[in-house]
C-alpha cells in the first residue's frame, strides 16, 4: 500500500497482512544515507505496533527489527546492496518475503555450505514376483559428512591452496571456492565473500570470540568488523557486508579483503588459524 498513515506523516508504502502493516518502507533518492531515515520511522513504528521497517535509496536496503530492546543501530538486522553478488542478495532480500514476515521468521538466509549433492543411491532391483506386489524401496539420502568429503575428493589436491599463501592481485577474479576446516566448502564470487563466508562459518560452529569485537583495521580508528555498521567516530560503513549478526566493512581491493580476514580470523577465531582456510585456485 502507498502513502501509508504513520506517526504525523506517511510513509511511502507499507506491506500487509490480513489487512496490518507488517513492514514500513521508507524510499530515498540514491545515495540518500539510511540511517537518518530510520531514527523517527523506527519510532513511529514502535508506537503503531509494526514490528518491521525498511530504508532504501533503490539500490541499498537497511532492515529494522523496531521492537528489539537495544539502540537503533543493534535493531538492524539486514543490510543489503542490490549490485552485490546475486545470491547473496537473493538471501538477503527473503527478509521481504511474505511467509518469512507472517511467520515471525525475518531474518537473512543462511547461505549452503555446500552445493546439493546427488542423495540418490542406486538400489537392486529383484525380478518381479507376479504372485506378490511390488515394493517401492526409496534410497538412503547421503550424510552431510559425505557429501563434503566428496566434494573436496573429486577435486585435485593440487588446485587448493592456503588462504595465507593466496597472492590476490586486484581487478582479477577471486577463487570460485573455499574450504573450512571442517571440510565444508562455500561458493565464492566476489573477493569479499571470502571475509564473509569465513565470519558466517565462525559464528555457526561457535568458533567466534564476541568479545574481542569490534575488530579494528591496525591501529586506527575503523573497524573491519563490527556488530553494528559504524566504525568508531560514528561514521558509517562505506559499504557494509553482513555476515550473520555482525557486520564487515567491504570497501576493500582483494588483497585487501585477504588481508583483513587473516586479522579477523586472528583475533576472533577460537582454536582455528588462516592456515586451515583453503581456496580453490580453479
Amino acid at each position: 500500500m502507498p502513502e501509508y498513515k504513520l506517526g504525523n506523516g506517511f510513509a511511502d508504502y507499507a506491506l500487509l497482512s490480513g489487512g496490518k502493516p507488517e513492514i514500513v518502507v521508507e524510499a530515498k533518492k540514491l545515495a540518500t544515507p539510511l540511517y537518518s531515515a530510520a531514527e523517527q520511522s523506527v519510532t513511529y513504528c514502535v508506537n503503531d505496533g509494526i514490528r518491521y521497517f525498511v530504508a532504501t535509496d533503490g539500490r541499498k536496503w537497511d532492515v529494522y527489527e523496531t521492537h528489539r530492546p537495544v539502540p537503533l543501530a543493534e535493531k538492524k538486522i539486514v543490510s543489503f546492496d542490490i549490485t552485490d553478488s546475486l545470491a547473496d542478495v537473493c538471501l538477503d532480500a527473503l527478509v521481504l518475503w511474505r511467509r518469512s514476515v507472517q511467520s515471525g521468521t525475518v531474518r537473512k538466509a543462511q547461505t549452503p555450505l555446500l552445493e546439493p549433492q546427488s542423495a540418490v543411491q542406486e538400489v537392486a532391483i529383484q525380478p518381479e514376483i507376479k504372485s506378490e506386489p511390488s515394493v517401492h524401496i526409496e534410497p538412503s539420502p547421503v550424510p552431510f559428512s559425505q557429501q563434503a568429503t566428496a566434494a573436496i575428493s573429486s577435486i585435485p589436491s593440487d588446485n587448493w591452496q592456503k588462504l595465507t599463501e593466496l597472492q590476490a592481485v586486484a581487478g582479477e577474479k577471486p577463487p570460485p571456492e573455499i574450504r573450512f576446516p571442517d571440510g565444508s566448502l562455500a561458493k565464492i564470487q566476489n573477493w569479499v565473500d571470502i571475509p564473509v563466508q569465513i565470519v558466517r562459518w565462525l559464528c555457526q560452529q561457535d568458533k567466534l570470540d564476541e568479545t574481542r569485537i569490534p575488530v579494528r583495521n591496525g591501529k586506527g580508528k575503523n573497524y573491519l568488523l563490527a556488530e553494528s555498521p559504524h566504525h568508531s567516530t560514528g561514521k558509517e560503513f562505506v559499504s557494509a557486508k553482513v555476515a550473520e549478526h555482525l557486520y564487515l566493512e567491504g570497501t576493500h581491493s582483494g588483497p585487501g579483503h585477504v588481508k583483513n580476514v587473516k586479522i579477523i580470523v586472528n583475533t576472533v577465531g577460537i582454536g582455528v588459524t588462516p592456515e586451515q582456510f583453503s581456496v580453490r585456485l580453479s
